[in-house]
């Protein structure tokens, strides 16, 4: 009987503390490859605003900004990423409003031969219905969303927002997709597109909110 005893107190520490030590592991790992990355650069202003995601606060000349720590730092591998808000409005058979809903939008490399973003979000295995963005001005909603404003792959959506300079933002773009990401925040209103596009619709020609190192 002691032995017993032991032996199964022993099992469940153990598998308590793998579980636990997992959870965690992965919950690092989850919020680096969404939101963190392992290094992140960004504007000093437009980091103590941060969770408003200021993009009038957002750095410009990225690509100049790119190639230096690039070459700086050639071991990780560095993302151009663009973080905004902004309404989407669908459109019903007449043109007029049908639905409309508040997204968190992320503007990331998905169409590039180079990229590893789809990759490292798990969009291809996260995808629902249809298929992933393969040319300019096609985004990926998520699931929960589109089921809210009623709209599905293959239907046009319109952005409503602000730009860079402070003025309104409307920008049509086709929905590819549907993703699930198993997180509640996420799920609930987001919209991923191409950050060319996402650059061209917020008036933010080679500017960017931040630059994630992994």
């Amino acid at each position: 009987l002691p032995v017993i005893v032991v032996a199964i107190g022993v099992a469940l520490s153990v598998f308590v503390h793998a579980y636990v030590t997992g959870i965690m592991g992965d919950l690092v790992e989850q919020t680096a490859r969404f939101s963190g990355g392992h290094v992140k650069v960004m504007s000093e202003a437009y980091a103590e605003n941060a969770s408003q995601m200021p993009n009038d606060l957002a750095m410009t000349d990225i690509g100049e900004i790119s190639r230096k720590l690039e070459n700086n730092f050639p071991e990780m591998d560095w993302a151009t990423r663009i973080n905004f808000g902004g309404l989407i409005d669908v459109p019903d058979e007449n043109g007029e409003t049908k639905s409309q809903g508040f997204a968190r939008g992320k503007g990331i490399d998905l169409l590039s031969e180079k990229t590893k973003e789809p990759q490292r979000l798990n969009l291809a295995n996260s995808l629902v219905r249809g298929n992933m963005p393969a040319k300019h001005n096609e985004v990926l909603l998520s699931e929960d969303f589109s089921r809210k404003l009623d709209v599905n792959p293959g239907e046009e959506i319109t952005l409503i927002g602000t730009t860079m300079n402070g003025g309104m933002a409307f920008y049509n773009f086709k929905v590819s997709g549907t993703v699930k990401f198993g997180n509640t925040a996420m799920d609930k209103g987001t919209v991923m597109a191409d950050i060319t596009d996402v650059q061209q619709a917020l008036d933010m020609q080679n500017a960017a909110g931040e630059i994630l190192g992994f």
